[in-house]
């Protein structure tokens, strides 16, 4: 705070009693407008403000874009501008969509079929009864059935193909993701010209 400040702000609080303070502020315009707001603060602060301050907001925002720059909208990437890629990069956007897409689809439909194949019968032997005279054989371990080897390979065979879907989505999902790193770096540094 200046010196006449202070003593402007004494002068509001009975503290001094000067004639030059007076003056100062007659001949003084942003002395009469902080004059003014100390009038405003301090009838708010004893909730004597009958009427709210006057603020023109909406000529101090005009202002404030006056002052801005100008934005201008960022330059095509660069592959756009060579022919062959302008139209193979969107493609691919595409047809990378599509396959996980496609990859999601067969992981439903694999689960599906798998969960409604009918339950295999007895996967052991009953122990066979042994007539009027009652009584029941000794069990054996050696009597238990075995599983044919066929639905084996089944699972196998379509175990890989589902390891193959993944393996195929998380590499679709890797070049997504260099190119988008890509496309920000260009769109991050407008200074770069193709």
């Amino acid at each position: 705070m200046t010196q006449q400040q202070e003593k402007m702000s004494a002068f509001m609080d009975g503290e001094i009693d000067d004639d030059s303070i007076i003056n100062a502020i007659k001949n003084d315009d942003a002395l009469q407008a902080k004059w003014q707001r100390y009038h405003v603060m301090r009838g708010v602060m004893r909730k004597e403000a009958h009427v709210a301050p006057e603020l023109d907001i909406a000529s101090a925002v005009a202002t404030a874009l006056e002052d801005e720059p100008a934005i201008v909208a960022p330059k095509k990437p660069r592959w756009r501008n060579v022919p062959v890629l302008g139209n193979v990069v969107p493609f691919a956007k595409q047809s990378g969509q599509f396959a996980m897409a496609a990859s999601v689809a067969v992981a439903v439909i694999l689960g599906v079929q798998n969960f409604n194949q009918p339950a295999p019968t007895e996967p052991f032997m009953t122990a066979p009864t042994a007539g009027p005279q009652g009584g029941l054989a000794p069990v054996s371990l050696e009597q238990t059935r075995a599983l044919p080897r066929n639905d084996m390979n089944e699972v196998l065979v379509k175990k890989r193909k589902i390891n193959a879907l993944i393996a195929d989505h998380e590499q679709q999902l890797k070049i997504k993701q260099a190119q988008e790193s890509e496309e920000n770096e260009y769109e991050g540094s407008p200074n770069q010209r193709p």
